[in-house]
């Protein structure tokens, strides 16, 4: 026989049919954790650190398809980036979204393979502050805040003008940073501009390059981890991971979590306690589907809608505004590459709805060098709203700016989830989101501040001296007229389980779903109100907390 890449993994690092019969028949765990994503590192890092004698088994759906990030693999990798084959809808969109929305259209799907989206994201990874948790529980926010560095340095997230990012996030970084601050009352929405706050791999390594931060390598350091263990003390590994597993129902008695249903078999709980660590759709269709006492899952949805505009300055406008050595300006016209990442965030006056913008920087004297091109796919600090060839191609004596703004979706009537009839039960939920005039105020706010962005808090010489990609990146043309593009599909989707200490929530302040005694849930799904900022850090910040809750250690 054959061996394919999965049977291969599995010889190595995860369990292999026999392995896993005998798993399902006797072996017991403290911990089951669904999912392999980020909230599932955090848990899973944080209790095998903490309790030494804990005994985990991490169940993945999907199987094992890239090791790491995609931008650190080869540049031909980043192909995979636009195919929506990689991705999985597991619901039914309301047809009152396609009839009553005029931008909002779909949303984004989920990966479903080892990883998940942690192999293809942006990496940023801002620091909400307490005025931008609004509505979140006092208690929840202090957790937050007590873990973000223990969050920061397991994903090695670092802002983007620190040494590590190397060269290429160098001068136009620090310049243009400074120069946003300093400008910063003129986008007249806008309260902070700081560096962006990038998770760039391991500071054990060497590179020149970013090293985007994804989960399948830390999750499989922590399995050779705990089997040199098992070796040494001749006992089992304290990690498993199953894969091609998906659990389908959660099985109850007395309220007590007691079997998982999955399509490998039924696996029998035991004493442990389970935890969903997937993305929030998936979670909560689980959740929906296994315990009909958990009032209001999924009644609310939250989730961030996008716009993108694509600008250029002229680089001379810019440069000689700089204090700089005759040296340093030389270079930056004649051949270097430089790259900077910026967020900015903002609120709507009107509605008290936030929004954020990722700007993307590139300054290529030289962008048809097959060095440069490579440099910049594997460097740019976002994987989707990057710069195209075809913009950069004509730029040689411009600086092209790439604006992703995110806006903040209310929890609005009528959003949610709800069962429907489909026979699948991993897929059997219909989703309804309904934009209103409060999105729609948002969304015409963060589109303004990003051209006053460009016009007045960057172009030294005013709008007129800013010109805009309009139509598609590969075949559209630069003018002067401003023009944006607002994307249809939603990303970050959250709230559908959310956190708190009245009766109405669905999650209790210890994580743990409400009617339930041993299901614990992470991830954006907890969050009370969507905000605008990414929602990585925060969601590690909160799995440290659980599993230090969960072995009674705390920060």
């Amino acid at each position: 026989m054959t061996p394919n890449t999965q049977d291969i993994m599995n010889d190595v690092f995860f369990l292999s049919s026999s392995e896993w019969h005998k798993t399902q028949e006797a072996k017991q765990f403290d911990y089951i954790v669904i999912g392999t994503g980020f909230c599932a590192l955090a848990f899973i890092e944080r209790i095998l650190n903490q309790d030494a004698n804990a005994n985990i088994l991490l169940i993945e759906r999907g199987s094992f398809f890239l090791p790491e990030h995609v931008q650190n693999l080869p540049i031909s990798y980043q192909k995979l980036l636009v195919k929506q084959a990689l991705k999985t809808f597991p619901w039914t969109l309301s047809p009152k979204v396609l009839n009553h929305n005029q931008y909002i259209k779909w949303q984004h799907g989920i990966i479903p393979f080892f990883g998940g989206g942690s192999t293809l994201w942006s990496a940023w990874c801002p620091e909400p502050t307490t005025g931008e948790m609004r509505g979140w529980p006092q208690a929840t926010i202090k957790a937050a805040q007590d873990y973000f560095q223990t969050a920061k340095t397991l994903l090695n997230v670092i802002p983007a003008n620190d040494e590590q990012t190397g060269k290429i996030f160098e001068h136009w970084q620090h310049q243009l940073t400074e120069r946003l601050k300093q400008n910063l009352r003129k986008i007249k929405s806008a309260t902070r501009v700081e560096p962006a706050h990038i998770a760039v791999g391991t500071p054990t390594i060497t590179s020149t390059d970013v090293e985007k931060f994804s989960t399948p390598g830390p999750l499989l350091d922590e399995v050779i981890k705990c089997q040199e263990e098992a070796k040494k003390s001749q006992l089992d590994s304290r990690l498993s991971i199953v894969t091609e597993c998906t659990v389908t129902q959660i099985r109850q008695q007395d309220n007590q979590a007691t079997a998982l249903e999955t399509t490998r078999g039924v696996l029998n709980v035991g004493e442990s306690k389970v935890i969903l660590a997937m993305g929030s759709i998936p979670s909560t269709t689980l959740v929906l589907n296994s315990f009909p006492q958990a009032k209001n899952a999924g009644k609310r949805f939250t989730a961030h809608f996008i716009s993108v505009i694509v600008a250029r300055i002229p680089r001379e406008d810019l440069l000689v505004i700089f204090d700089w050595d005759d040296s340093i300006r030389d270079d930056l016209r004649a051949k270097k590459l430089e790259l900077a990442a910026i967020y900015l965030a903002g609120v709507d006056e009107e509605t008290q709805g936030q929004y954020h913008i990722q700007l993307s920087v590139i300054s290529d004297p030289d962008p048809t060098n097959k060095t440069h091109i490579d440099t910049a796919a594997r460097n740019m600090p976002d994987v989707l709203a990057t710069a195209s060839p075809k913009q950069l191609e004509t730029s040689q004596d411009y600086i092209v700016f790439v604006c992703a703004v995110l806006g903040e979706l209310f929890d609005n009537p009528g959003n949610g989830l709800e069962k429907n009839d489909l026979n699948d039960p991993t897929a059997n939920v219909t989703l309804q989101v309904l934009e209103t005039d409060k999105d729609l105020s948002v969304w015409d706010t963060m589109d303004q501040a990003a051209f006053e962005v460009l016009e007045q808090g960057l172009s030294p010489r005013g709008k007129d001296r800013v010109e805009y990609w309009h139509g598609d990146p590969d075949t559209g043309q630069w003018q002067q007229e401003r023009y944006k593009t607002r994307v249809p599909g939603l990303v970050h989707e959250a709230s559908t389980m959310w956190i708190g200490e009245d009766e109405e929530a669905v999650v209790g302040l210890d994580y743990r779903l409400k009617g339930v005694e041993n299901v614990y849930i992470t991830g954006g799904s907890l969050w009370p109100t969507g905000g605008s900022w990414n929602p990585t850090l925060t969601m590690v910040a909160l799995a440290q907390h659980l599993a230090d809750n969960l072995t009674g250690n705390r920060e």
